[in-house]
């Protein structure tokens, strides 16, 4: 039912808003929210959809700034070049993240609970994929950058930490940009109860980089730099999740973090 009034959800605490849906026990006088209530296993969403809708919005905008400027002759050449220039940035970036929902897809079935393209609330920003696996959730940020896997070693030897360079150039803000997707999953569960004790990962997936033969996946601070194969590797272990706490996991994160687009 809709809530007529306030109220605080009898299994996780969370306050509840008038109008909002939830389950509601007349003999306890108890709301239950519908994270709590009602796990099922959450449909995906779009993989990539908010960067091809983000690059077709500047897309639209540049062309449109240089009709009141210039004309229509000169909106057809501006649309022309701004095609080739946000499929090159955006529509490689949604490409990318499309085919490692795929890859996912195909390769570890449903042994894993996918949420893709999530809105992080109260922000511009979004995560590319949320893995809900039998070992924990996983918040991965898919690149699509070509050139081969670096890591670098800075720091003390007492305290040694890892840089990762993409193609010779440094890419280790791209780590730390996970670590906040990371924090604004365990946000996302924290209210919960039964996912207490459940470990969250991060990881940068480079899906179209080069690696050396013997290289292996490494860790920036607690954020995974690795490549698909080893990824799947990681969703596909054993870990101490039932399906149904996977499902219960998958069901708030859905409701928590919304798709992007």
């Amino acid at each position: 039912m809709r809530l007529r009034y306030p109220g605080n959800c009898a299994i996780c605490g969370i306050a509840l808003s008038p109008g909002t849906e939830a389950f509601w026990d007349r003999e306890r006088k108890a709301a239950t929210c519908v994270a709590c209530a009602a796990a099922t296993t959450p449909e995906p969403g779009g993989a990539g959809a908010s960067a091809e809708s983000e690059g077709e919005r500047r897309k639209t905008k540049r062309v449109e700034d240089v009709r009141k400027t210039y004309g229509d002759h000169a909106a057809a050449v501006a649309e022309a070049m701004a095609a080739k220039e946000i499929a090159g940035s955006w529509g490689k970036g949604s490409a990318g993240e499309s085919w490692l929902a795929k890859f996912v897809e195909q390769k570890v079935g449903d042994a894993v609970i996918a949420l893709h393209d999530r809105l992080i609330p109260g922000t511009k920003g979004n995560i590319d994929h949320i893995f809900v696996a039998p070992t924990g959730v996983w918040v991965v940020d898919a690149k699509a950058y070509k050139g081969r896997i670096v890591r670098k070693d800075v720091g003390p030897f007492w305290r040694e930490q890892n840089e990762v360079y993409v193609g010779g150039r440094k890419r280790t803000n791209l780590a730390e940009a996970v670590n906040k997707q990371v924090d604004c999953v365990i946000a996302a569960l924290k209210p919960d109860p039964a996912a207490k004790g459940t470990d969250v990962y991060g990881a940068l997936c480079f899906t179209e980089s080069e690696w050396a033969l013997l290289d292996r996946p490494f860790q920036v601070g607690n954020i995974w730099v690795l490549y698909p194969r080893a990824l799947r590797k990681r969703l596909t272990k054993k870990g101490p999740l039932e399906r149904s706490a996977m499902e219960r996991l998958a069901t708030r994160l859905d409701l928590s973090l919304p798709r992007a687009a």
